[in-house]
């Protein structure tokens, strides 16, 4: 296991301006890639690509592409997304934050799509892996959604938040800008194929509280 800090030097700055070498800026993992490919069009596999790209060329480029994540991941609701927007940001240089808030607004939405069947509280301190299991026993006929959750739970979610070893083609970050440009076109698709089975997510999506009955 190889961890990017000389011993007893954890936490150190490695720079003050560089964290990742643009060499690393469009490497992806083939299990995003795959997601990211059966999940969405065409259309928006090749936007998303373009702003990968865009984030490894020039300051203006930069600038451009990222405007239009912030975009992508704008409010409603609040919390998580104002969080999100503020790290996309620091694209291409910070990414784990940007998954986390990510997969923060996932969890959110498959535990309100839980709740809506079991009116059960309990739901709510539970892993997302757990919830998942749970949405998958209400939501039988959604089964497809429900393995394409548990994959985004196991390649993002669940990466960004504890995984802090790095794959081995890579010297810098666990996580590329470019995979953070495809999970952010593959949450969206998420969030849109829960919101069209659970009207309680779509209050979460709102920031609107669930209604009594």
């Amino acid at each position: 296991m190889y961890y990017p800090y000389e011993e007893n030097a954890a936490g150190e700055l490695r720079s003050r301006h560089v964290t990742s070498k643009v060499s690393e800026y469009l490497l992806a993992s083939k299990e995003i890639i795959a997601l990211a490919q059966e999940l969405l069009s065409e259309d928006a596999c090749i936007e998303a690509e373009r702003l990968a790209t865009m984030l490894a060329g020039t300051r203006r480029q930069k600038n451009t592409a990222r405007q239009r994540l912030i975009a992508m991941v704008s409010p409603p609701p609040k919390r998580p997304m104002y969080y999100c927007q503020h790290e996309v940001q620091f694209l291409p240089r910070w990414t784990r934050n940007t998954l986390r808030y990510l997969g923060d607004l996932i969890d959110m939405l498959v535990k309100a799509a839980s709740y809506e069947k079991t009116r059960d509280n309990r739901i709510f301190t539970k892993s997302l892996g757990l919830a998942i299991n749970i949405f998958a026993g209400y939501y039988s006929e959604n089964s497809d959604l429900a393995e394409l959750l548990k994959r985004y739970n196991n390649l993002l979610y669940r990466e960004s938040k504890h995984d802090f070893k790095l794959p081995i083609s890579r010297k810098e970050h666990r996580f590329t800008s470019r995979e953070v440009v495809l999970s952010i076109f593959i949450t969206t698709e998420l969030v849109s194929r829960i919101m069209k089975i659970s009207r309680f997510a779509e209050h979460v999506m709102r920031d609107e509280p669930f209604p009594e009955a």
